[in-house]
């Protein structure tokens, strides 16, 4: 008999708010009245009482686990007691009295010893907890339970092979099969283009990767609350204006070093104004003064970025949102190419490069990929453990379409955010070569498929597939073999 708890059984009693007791009693006839109503509560008491054959089980809930409390046993529970003792408890000793007979807990809700249980669930929890504290031999001891149920026995064995150390296809794609090989074959960076965004999950999770730019899964987008602008979108709209700003000046023969910043300044007024007026229009914001306190916050941003760009000297704008690989789109700069670049003669790329700005009289060029969000660089990194893909590799796309040579390239945070600051790499044989071996390790991972869950340090938390893995894989995958991943660990160790 379960629920003997304060609240639960017996139910509170509530007259009927339609029609009281006292006007019931004045009707007459059989109307239920309160006492009837505790009356039959008493009945059910009984009835449950008397159908036990030949043990009776009286249990009651300890903690209500939606409002986090604690729960105390009803007067029914001290009238059972009463009628096998003689007398009434108080409620601490009867509480007491339960939690060490039962020995159970939130985390494990079944008794000592399974010949206390009341079911088959609390019988196997209690086999089960005897079975992992004994010091003894217990293999095979608990073997019936895989027999009873097909989903138990396979939740079994795949944790079991999981918590293991070497790898194995319990864990993801660790090997290649007959099954897998012309899928494999057909994914290396050498068969289809890949974005520098995609090949960068590798260092983060090779999973991640596996699932999104292989298998293109994608999260199910849920909607931001309506209290601020979704950060894609505001990102989009940011990359956009300063697109669209850079033409303008280059249309007006502007230069931001020389011309007077109350005119540049107007300039990027109107194209801000511009394009969020086509963005609300696309979009329909549910709150329009969230959308404009949003607007507000992104002008800001933009002047205080385009007065420290003022400052910067010796460099021309000459390319904006070049895109390589990517279907025409509006925006995109007139001098992107429909197909995709190949790097070192083997990796296929597409992407857009947000500027590229050049040097007058010589043939080199810069490239500028703005951030909307913090600047988490690490000093003087150059392909952030792998992470931080995109000054090299762009560079290298940039050389191979162009036949110019790229100086440096670097990450512009253009908002209070990233505090307006930039990281820049400098563009050389060791940095391509860099940019080169990356491609290489991510490849052949492709080509040997070995792609486990092996997340970086922290990397679950912001990953769109960890209902996938579920959690703690981070933890599992410190104790798997080293062997299988050494080019992974290798590519996490370059700055």
């Amino acid at each position: 008999m379960p629920g003997l708890a304060e609240r639960l059984f017996p139910q509170k009693l509530h007259e009927d708010p339609l029609l009281l007791d006292d006007l019931r009693r004045q009707i007459g006839g059989d109307l239920t009245l309160q006492e009837d109503r505790a009356e039959h509560e008493r009945l059910l008491l009984r009835l449950a009482t008397g159908a036990a054959a030949e043990r009776l089980y009286v249990s009651f809930p300890r903690i209500e686990t939606v409002d986090a409390r604690a729960r105390v046993p009803s007067f029914y529970a001290l009238e059972v007691m009463r009628a096998v003792t003689g007398r009434i408890p108080d409620h601490q000793t009867l509480e007491s009295e339960a939690s060490e007979e039962a020995n159970a807990s939130l985390g494990w809700p079944a008794p000592q010893r399974p010949e206390d249980a009341i079911d088959d669930f609390e019988h196997d929890l209690s086999v089960l907890r005897l079975l992992m504290r004994s010091e003894g031999d217990v293999k095979g001891h608990a073997h019936y339970m895989l027999r009873l149920n097909d989903c138990v026995r396979r939740s079994a064995s795949e944790r079991w092979a999981r918590a293991r150390q070497p790898w194995s296809s319990y864990d993801g794609l660790v090997r290649v099969t007959e099954a897998t090989s012309p899928f494999l074959q057909s994914q290396r960076l050498t068969a289809r283009p890949y974005s520098v965004s995609a090949l960068q999950n590798y260092a983060y999770c090779p999973y991640r990767f596996l699932l999104s730019a292989m298998y293109r899964f994608q999260p199910l987008e849920e909607p931001e609350p309506l209290e601020r602008m979704d950060p894609l979108t505001k990102g989009r709209l940011f990359h956009e204006v300063l697109a669209e700003f850079f033409r303008a000046l280059q249309q007006r023969q502007m230069v931001m070093p020389t011309s007077p910043m109350d005119a540049v300044l107007e300039l990027l007024d109107a194209t801000l104004t511009r394009v969020a007026s086509n963005f609300a229009e696309l979009l329909a914001p549910a709150v329009d003064r969230v959308w404009q306190d949003e607007i507000a916050s992104i002008r800001t941003d933009l002047h205080i970025w385009a007065r420290a760009l003022a400052q910067s000297t010796g460099w021309e704008p000459w390319l904006f949102e070049f895109g390589f690989g990517l279907p025409d789109a509006p925006g995109r700069d007139p001098s992107s190419r429909r197909e995709p670049v190949k790097i070192d003669g083997r990796f296929i790329l597409r992407g857009a490069i947000d500027l590229i700005e050049h040097k007058p009289g010589t043939n080199l060029v810069k490239i500028t990929d703005h951030k909307t969000g913090k600047n988490r660089s690490e000093r003087g990194s150059m392909i952030g453990h792998g992470q931080q893909l995109q000054p090299v590799i762009y560079s290298l796309a940039v050389e191979a379409a162009t036949g110019l040579t790229v100086e440096s390239a670097r990450f512009s945070y253009c908002t209070t955010a990233g505090g307006f600051s930039e990281h820049s790499v400098p563009i050389n044989e060791r940095t391509r070569r860099m940019g080169i071996e990356a491609l290489e390790i991510i490849d052949r991972a492709v080509d040997l498929g070995v792609l486990p869950p092996a997340p970086a340090e922290k990397a679950c938390a912001y990953c769109d597939f960890l209902a996938v893995c579920g959690p703690n894989q981070e933890r599992r995958s410190r104790r798997k073999s080293r062997k299988e991943i050494a080019d992974l660990l290798e590519l996490r160790g370059r700055q």
